[in-house]
Formats: structure tokens, C-alpha cells, sequence
């Protein structure tokens, strides 16, 4: 009796864990990170793994939140105010894209990723420009020569 009791305990005691453990999801699609909350109020999230610098967001009433951040590796804890979940992360990958927009006049050399690049502008195999862009930043070009983009 003693041994059905006690399983009945811990039975009890993992139901009561599950149901006020804060759990949430995380999805990432290029630089936005969608949380999906089942009891979580707010979201922890860092770059650090010891979390010595937190960002604390709160999910509000949908439970749903979606937050643009910067290319990197980033820890995250869901929390409702009773238990602090476990130490979770996910990646945001840099992307390095330029492309030039040609109109009847002018072109334009436009930055499509999503972070800082520094492009050189060669001619004839010699440098003889630079321009470093910010994501969704562009600048007039000659259409000459070739353009080449690196993370800066």
C-alpha cells in the first residue's frame, strides 16, 4: 500500500510540474524570432550563455510575440513568475546579398541582407571605389566595373 501511495504521489507532484512549468516555442525566419507561449508571461533572452545580460519581453494576452533582432547565437528561459524554464537557444545566420536596380537613368547598388557590408568597386582588376551599406540601405553606382560585397 505504501508503494502505491507514494507512486501516486509522484504521479501527482509530475502532473502539478507539467502544468505550471513555463513552456514556450520558438521559430526563426531570417531576422525575426516568433515566441508561441503555452503558460509563459514573459521571455528571457541573452547573448550569453550565463545570461549576465538579459533582455526581458513580455508576451502579453495572445501569448504570441515576434521580435527582430541581429544576426547571432542567442540563449533564451521562458518564465511565468513561478518557475524560470530551462536555458534554450537558437541562431540568427548573417547574410551577405547586393544587387543593383537598374532604371532608365541611374542604377543602384542595394544591400539585401541583413547586415552591414563593404563593397569595393574594381575596374580593369584595380580598386577604385568603396561604399559600406547597412541592410535595405543603397547608393547610386556607375554601371561599370565589378562590385564586391563582404561582411563589414
Amino acid at each position: 500500500k505504501i508503494i502505491v501511495v507514494q507512486a501516486i504521489f509522484l504521479v501527482v507532484i509530475g502532473i502539478a510540474l507539467y502544468m505550471i512549468y513555463p513552456r514556450a516555442d520558438v521559430s526563426v525566419s531570417g531576422n525575426f524570432v516568433k515566441f508561441d507561449s503555452m503558460n509563459a508571461d514573459v521571455i528571457m533572452i541573452s547573448n550569453n550563455p550565463d545570461f549576465s545580460n538579459p533582455r526581458y519581453i513580455g508576451i502579453g494576452k495572445n501569448k504570441s510575440l515576434t521580435y527582430n533582432l541581429e544576426p547571432g547565437t542567442y540563449y533564451w528561459k521562458s518564465d511565468n513568475g513561478l518557475i524560470q524554464g530551462l536555458k534554450n537557444e537558437f541562431t540568427i545566420a548573417s547574410e551577405v546579398g547586393i544587387k543593383i536596380e537598374r532604371n532608365e537613368n541611374e542604377s543602384d547598388l542595394v544591400n539585401i541582407g541583413n547586415v552591414k557590408i563593404n563593397v569595393t568597386k574594381n575596374k580593369e582588376g584595380v580598386m577604385v571605389g568603396h561604399i559600406i551599406l547597412s541592410p535595405d540601405d543603397s547608393e547610386k553606382i556607375e554601371d561599370n566595373g565589378q562590385y564586391v560585397g563582404r561582411q563589414g
